[in-house]
Formats: structure tokens, sequence, C-alpha cells
């Protein structure tokens, strides 16, 4: 194969990965943002790294999920070290989003988030897919365990009842959250 096919292949995957997980920014047209020390890189994804709810990896009836593994499906957008894509994704480390109040996460990862968003000081404009119907309480609360426990975080650990609660508590919420709506249970 030349490398013009290999590259259309690997812009194709990345696009497919990004629409699955929310999409690019939609500035971002050309589907080029790539890492803060790649500029205009292609993103790839490994798709032999993602993982399928239900499976063993995943954390199969009786067992834990894993955090870091489930973690692959966030890290497309999100990136393995947490720090996001500059201009299109926010950075999980140090993120007051993902370690104030636990229940905005779990809001977040339940029902996604659209717009305008500011992350230490820096803005996103982009949109994060819902999990509510993928993931389990479980795998929720593995993944974003993992996220608070990672790239220096320091949070406390989610358990599966929590996200139940907050499952129970926003059932109304059909569409993804706006920053501003979940912007006053930060600080709490």
């Amino acid at each position: 194969m030349n490398s013009r096919r290999i590259t259309i292949f690997a812009a194709l995957a990345a696009c497919t990965t990004l629409a699955a997980c929310g999409g690019a920014d939609s500035r971002d047209t050309d589907r080029t943002s790539g890492p803060a020390n790649e500029p205009n890189s292609v993103m790839y994804f490994d798709s032999t790294q993602a993982v399928i709810p239900g499976t063993a990896a995943a954390g199969a009836a009786g067992g834990t999920a894993n955090g870091a593994e489930l973690f692959t499906r966030c890290a497309v957008c999100h990136q393995a070290s947490g720090l996001g894509v500059t201009g299109a994704y926010p950075p999980l480390a140090g993120s007051e989003w993902l370690l104030n109040n636990p229940e905005v996460p779990i809001r977040i990862v339940l029902h996604g988030l659209q717009g305008p968003i500011t992350v230490k000081s820096t803005s996103f404009n982009s949109a994060m897919t819902p999990f509510a119907d993928q993931l389990s309480d479980a795998e929720i609360a593995a993944i974003i365990t993992y996220e608070r426990s990672s790239w220096g975080n320091s949070a406390s650990k989610i358990t599966a009842e929590q996200v139940a609660s907050v499952r129970a508590a926003t059932k109304a919420q059909t569409a993804p959250w706006k920053p501003d709506e979940l912007k006053g249970l930060i600080g709490k």
C-alpha cells in the first residue's frame, strides 16, 4: 500500500473515532488538530486497544471494571496523558470539572457536555458524547476513579452507587449538559 492510501485510511479511522467520541471541534474542519507538541498532526486511534462494554476487559459480571482499560475510549479525545488536545478537548489532569464535586464528572459522562467550557483558564468549545446507554454504573465509576487518581490527580474514588444515584436523579436529562448548567456544582 502506498503512503497516500495509508494516510487516507488513517484519516478516515481518526474521523470515525472522533465522531464516536463526540466529533472534532467544529472549527477543525480538516480534522488536523493534534497534541500540543505535534501541531497540525492527525490524531490516530489504535482500534486494537478499544474496550467493548461487557467484555472481560470492561469488567464482566462478577469482576471489577478496569478504569485504565475502559479509559481507552476517552483517550481518543483526552489523550492517554490526560492533557487533552489544545484548542479541541480539555485536559483531565488538574481539571476542576473532574476533581472537585464528584457529581459533575458523573453527570458529564452519563449525559455528555456541549458548549464553551473553561478548564484550567483555557477555553474549549466541543462536545462530549453521553455514555449512559453504553456503560454500566460500575464502568463509569471505574473510569472516573481512574481519571481522578491519574496524571497527578488525587481525588476521591467514585462508586457504582454514586453513579446509580446521579443516574436516577438526572434521568430526565435528554440532551448534553451545557457548561453553565453544571458550573454551580463545581465548588460544592
